[in-house]
């Protein structure tokens, strides 16, 4: 995980520790862990940091967005499974 760019990109927009961390519900010391590395960042967080400070996840963690690539894949190919044998399908499943 390159999370100094996460600390390049907070700093380029002039957000201190303090703003992004109440931004996400910790506190300032937790935001400064993740920054520092310390911290493993589960997806949500990281996927909530891109929001705040306006930049995608696969610049921050590659991994992350090839794990999605690969579910969405697999749930593209599920969906045309059950379409193919005319089993029905929820919408919220789709």
């Amino acid at each position: 995980m390159e999370t100094d760019k996460i600390k390049s990109r907070r700093k380029s927009l002039g957000f201190s520790q303090e703003y992004v961390a109440m931004k996400l519900g910790i506190s300032q010391k937790a935001y400064s862990d993740i920054e520092s590395g310390k911290t493993k960042l589960k997806t949500e967080v990281l996927n909530e940091i891109a929001v705040i400070l306006e930049i995608s996840p696969y610049s921050v963690c590659p991994i992350s967005c090839d794990c999605t690539r690969d579910l969405e894949r697999k749930h593209s190919d599920l969906v045309s499974y059950l379409v193919e044998k005319g089993i029905d399908i929820p919408k919220e499943y789709m």
